[in-house]
């Protein structure tokens, strides 16, 4: 396990290390809770844009990029911007709601 360094109030570093360990504990499954909801909401709907363009296009990005004329037109380029945006959106999104899972199933572990 990793150690991290909090700086607190001197009345939160006097009280209780349990209580304090509880409080914190506590803090970081609330903050994690509401960013999970708000990175699953992103999720969504970047996983709607993503799959809109690959209906469109009948391919996955990558073989998009790879299949596209080099004369291509501008509507072409404007779709390839904004998939690649929402891909990294996507992809980006899912690692932190892996990683937000992790923290939340760790915070339940202790307390039980």
């Amino acid at each position: 396990m990793a150690k991290v360094e909090l700086i607190v109030p001197d009345k939160l570093s006097k009280i209780d290390p349990d209580l304090r360990d509880r409080l914190l504990t506590g803090a970081i499954r609330e903050v994690a809770s509401a960013q999970l909801r708000e990175k699953e909401e992103e999720l969504k709907e970047a996983r709607k844009h993503v799959l809109e363009f690959e209906d469109k296009y009948i391919k996955n990005l990558e073989h998009f990029e790879k299949d596209m004329p080099e004369d291509a037109d501008y509507k072409l380029h404007e779709d390839l911007v904004e998939w690649s945006f929402w891909n990294d959106v996507l992809v980006k999104a899912q690692c932190l709601v892996k990683d937000l899972r992790f923290v939340l199933a760790k915070t339940d572990e202790g307390n039980t």
